[in-house]
């Protein structure tokens, strides 16, 4: 082993190590400052210098710092962002996911340009040097994904092992986050530091892709079904699965990967067979549909609900794949196809980058449009007083969330002004525990019970009951989960039962949850009598109403134990 690859063995071990110790703080980190550790800087560097690590030298260095340096300043607007001056703090920092994701992305299809550059001394390379360059870091990955696989089999295995024999202290110790992720951290990187030496890397890559090549027909012949089948389906059948735009964009990005299997760089045709060539590029003339059918479906819940971090970051994807998607067809349209795909690739690229570029800046920040976008909503009546998520508002959307609340205060209704009042109330760090186990802070969890909707109409929730409902959410009740505002609650006072003294159904999105009460006495706590399952549609109970019927059949006692029986 010559001096240059101990060198960069050494280096790659540390890299490595530390990427490892930060994740593993991170991942253990609650709240607070460590939770705003710039993770997309922590989490690619080293990854892109583990694939590039064979290029040592110092075209390799300037670009691992200029890739820090640019990471860092997107890492430094988002800080900026997440921060607000009106009593601002870092208790409560919002999820880095989608960042990551995007930057992610984008640096990966970005790093093989630079690679050729630093292989060629040069930027003028063909495009087919930039793709198998990419095919190459895939595979390093793929590998990557199956030794760390392996290796945690193992040491999973070793840890039962471990405690079988009483010594449960050991596997206590491996699955720590501080030791865990270093280990997996190391693992991949020494994957990738031995499987760059091999030549087989490349040879594997190439029969991999050639076997992904032959599914693109089939997933021709998928695509065009699914899409002959939806006029007679409906669209309403494909929105009511909850996972429609998800659906759409796996089945793009799948056919984006295969077309580029099949057709490689563009230098020979697919498949020799024209008839089977023609059948694989029809399902790129598909993904300007799908496009359309995603953007339709991301648009209706915009148009609904108004934007939101996550419907941006949807709406983001659907627009890159929907890039790809518009050059792979209109290259097969115009018959320019497979020389085009190289073009395409390059310019989806870069497109994409710029789009990434302007997230991570007040230009197109998901944070600040999704801030005054719900603003919007709530000043043209779209979005009612008590349906607006202050608390959301004011900890989740950080700098532009808190300028919008400022100036709700000043302009907005007396409902408005209470909501946000209530909300700068909430203690920050009770948020940040609630954002950990699912329990909102007290003062929230009781304006939400206090402002449920009861019925009959006119009807109000005992003081007792607000304090006891409060509690009981306090406690962790499932009866609460996934409720965050008032709106997804519902009280029914209404008789279940022949003798009794009075019955109070909670309604929440899936479940009716039925206690009995004492209506003479309120100080008497519910007691839980059971619960009904279904799909409700609550807002039926305010405009048609609710009743109880009787049960087709009744209830059978054989030897003092009652039996029902269900139809």
């Amino acid at each position: 082993m010559n001096s240059i690859d101990k060198k960069r063995y050494f280096w790659v071990i540390i890299s490595a190590i530390i990427q490892g110790l930060l994740l593993g703080v991170y991942a253990i980190a609650q709240s607070g400052p460590l939770k705003c550790m710039p993770l997309t800087v922590i989490f690619l560097v080293p990854f892109v210098f583990w694939l590039s690590q064979e290029h040592w030298g110092r075209r390799l260095f300037n670009f691992l710092f200029w890739l820090g340096i640019v990471l860092l300043i997107f890492w430094i607007y988002r800080l900026w962002s997440w921060y607000s001056p009106v009593g601002g703090n870092f208790d409560v920092v919002p999820s880095q996911k989608s960042d990551l994701i995007r930057v992610s992305m984008t640096v990966f299809l970005l790093i093989p340009f630079f690679q050729c550059r630093m292989a060629a001394w040069s930027w003028k390379f063909p495009y087919s040097e930039i793709f198998f360059q990419f095919c190459r870091n895939l595979f390093l990955l793929f590998q990557a994904s199956i030794v760390i696989a392996v290796f945690w089999g193992l040491l999973v295995t070793a840890g039962l092992l471990f405690d079988i024999v009483g010594l449960e202290y050991i596997p206590f110790m491996i699955f720590n986050p501080l030791i865990a992720v270093p280990l997996s951290s190391l693992a991949i990187a020494i994957s990738i530091s031995v499987a760059i030496k091999h030549p087989g890397i490349d040879s594997l890559g190439r029969w991999i892709l050639s076997v992904l090549a032959w599914l693109l027909p089939f997933f021709s012949v998928l695509s065009v079904m699914f899409l002959l089948c939806l006029p007679y389906s409906g669209l309403k059948t494909l929105w009511s699965t909850g996972q429609a735009s998800t659906l759409m964009l796996l089945l793009q990005f799948g056919t984006i990967i295969l077309a580029n299997a099949a057709w490689l760089d563009g230098s020979k045709p697919a498949f020799k067979s024209p008839a089977v060539n023609f059948l694989a590029k029809i399902s790129l003339l598909c993904l300007p549909l799908y496009t359309g059918l995603c953007f339709y479906s991301v648009g209706l819940r915009i148009e609904q609900y108004g934007l939101s971090t996550d419907r941006i970051q949807a709406m983001f994807l659907v627009v890159v794949t929907g890039i790809w998607g518009l050059g792979y067809a209109g290259a097969v349209l115009l018959n320019k196809w497979s020389a085009a795909i190289g073009k395409v690739n390059m310019a989806s690229v870069l497109f994409m980058a710029v789009i990434v570029t302007a997230m991570n800046s007040p230009l197109l920040d998901p944070y600040r449009l999704s801030a005054f976008n719900q603003a919007e909503r709530l000043q043209s009546g779209q979005t009612a007083p008590d349906e607006f998520d202050y608390i959301y508002t004011r900890f989740n959307l950080g700098r532009y969330g808190n300028k919008v609340l400022e100036e709700l205060s000043k302009n907005g209704s007396d409902a408005v002004k209470k909501g946000i009042e209530a909300a700068m109330s909430v203690n920050a760090s009770e948020y940040a525990m609630y954002l950990i186990n699912s329990v909102p802070p007290e003062t929230v969890r009781r304006s939400i019970v206090s402002q449920a909707k009861v019925f009959p109409k006119n009807s109000r929730l005992p003081d007792e009951y607000i304090e006891y409902f409060v509690d009981e959410w306090g406690g962790n009740s499932g009866t609460f989960q996934n409720v965050t505002k008032s709106s997804e609650l519902y009280f029914v006072f209404i008789d279940v039962e022949r003798e009794g003294t009075g019955n109070l159904i909670l309604f929440t999105a899936n479940t009716g949850t039925v206690y009995k009460i004492d209506s003479e006495n309120f100080s008497i706590e519910p007691e839980f009598l059971g619960t009904l399952h279904g799909m409700f549609d609550t807002e039926e109970i305010f405009s048609h109403g609710i009743e109880t019927v009787e049960p087709e059949f009744w209830d059978i006692k054989i030897g003092g134990e009652v039996f029902q029986i269900v139809n």
